[in-house]
C-alpha cells in the first residue's frame, strides 16, 4: 500500500471525524409541556370560564404539538449521529487495515497479486462508506426541512385547507423516483406530482407544466404561500410549503425532496 493510497483512505475517515458522545435533551414521557395549559375551570361557569376553558384547550393541543415536534427532532438527531459514529468507525477499520498491509512488501507474485487485491477492495469500500453516509445524511436533511416546514407554517398553511392536504400530499412522497410523465401515486415528475398532490384535495390541475402555469391567479413572489405552484422557469413547476421552502420532483435521476425557493420565480395560486 502506497503512501497516496494510504492518504486517500484517511482523508475519508477524516470526513467522519468528531463523533461525540451524542447527549440529548430529556425527552421523558410528557416533556416539558406535560400539563402545561391543562384546563381547571370545571366548576366554574359563564362566559368567562367558556372562553378560558375554549383557550387553554387551543393552547394544550399546540404545546402538546410542540413536543411532538421536539421529540421528532431528537430522534432524527440521534440517527444521525449514529450514521455518523458508525460510518467512522467503518472507515478507520478499512483505514486501519490499510496501514497494516503498507508495512509488508511481498516479493512472491501471487501475494502481491492478493495485496493489489486487498487495496482495490478497500478503496472500493471506503468508496461506498461515503457514498452511503453521503444519502443518509440528505435523508436526514430532508426530514428536518419536513419537520421546519411543520413548525413554522402550521398556521399560514391553514388558513385553506385544501392547500394545505395538497402540501401534505406531495410531502407525503418524499423520496418517492422521479420518472417522466409519471403522475403518481409513487413516481412522479414534476408537473405529475403538483397535479396529484391537488387531486388529493379534490382539485384539477392541467397535467403539464406549460398549461399549469396559466392554472389559478398570479401571485406576487413576496406573496407566496403554501399551496401555491412556483415556477422557476417555464420547463418546471414546485409546490411552496412556507418558509421560503419548495416540494418538487426535480429531474431524472433524483427524487421528491425539498428545496430553497428561488429568485426570480413566476407563481401561481390555483385556490
Amino acid at each position: 500500500m502506497t503512501v497516496g493510497e494510504v492518504e486517500i483512505l484517511r482523508r475519508a475517515h477524516a470526513l467522519f471525524a468528531g463523533a461525540n458522545e451524542f447527549l440529548p435533551v430529556g425527552t421523558a414521557a410528557g416533556g416539558p409541556y406535560e400539563n402545561s395549559l391543562v384546563p381547571r375551570t370545571a366548576g366554574a361557569a359563564g362566559a368567562g370560564a367558556t372562553a378560558y376553558r375554549t383557550a387553554a384547550v387551543r393552547w394544550h393541543a399546540e404545546l402538546t404539538a410542540a413536543q411532538r415536534t421536539d421529540t421528532e427532532l431528537l430522534r432524527i438527531l440521534a440517527e444521525a449521529h449514529r450514521d455518523h459514529l458508525g460510518a467512522h468507525r467503518a472507515t478507520a477499520a478499512v483505514l486501519a487495515a490499510a496501514r497494516a498491509d503498507s508495512v509488508t512488501t511481498p516479493a512472491d507474485p501471487i501475494a502481491a497479486r492478493e495485496l493489489l487485491r486487498r487495496r482495490v477492495t478497500r478503496l472500493r469500500n471506503q468508496r461506498g462508506l461515503v457514498l452511503a453516509a453521503r444519502r443518509r445524511a440528505r435523508r436526514r436533511r430532508a426530514a428536518l426541512l419536513a419537520l421546519r416546514y411543520r413548525r413554522r407554517s402550521g398556521r399560514a398553511a391553514r388558513r385553506d385547507t385544501r392547500a394545505v392536504t395538497a402540501v401534505r400530499a406531495a410531502l407525503s412522497r418524499l423520496g418517492s423516483p422521479y420518472v417522466w410523465g409519471a403522475t403518481g401515486p409513487d413516481r412522479f415528475d414534476c408537473s405529475g406530482l403538483v397535479k396529484w398532490a391537488y387531486a388529493q384535495a379534490g382539485i384539477r390541475l392541467n397535467r403539464t407544466t406549460f398549461e399549469q402555469i396559466n392554472d389559478g391567479v398570479p401571485v406576487a413572489p413576496g406573496q407566496v404561500r403554501a399551496g401555491d405552484l412556483v415556477f422557476p422557469h417555464a420547463g418546471h413547476v414546485q409546490l411552496a410549503i412556507g418558509g421560503n421552502l419548495v416540494v418538487e420532483a426535480p429531474h431524472p435521476g433524483a427524487t421528491v425532496q425539498i428545496s430553497r425557493l428561488g429568485e426570480n420565480v413566476a407563481i401561481r395560486r390555483p385556490v
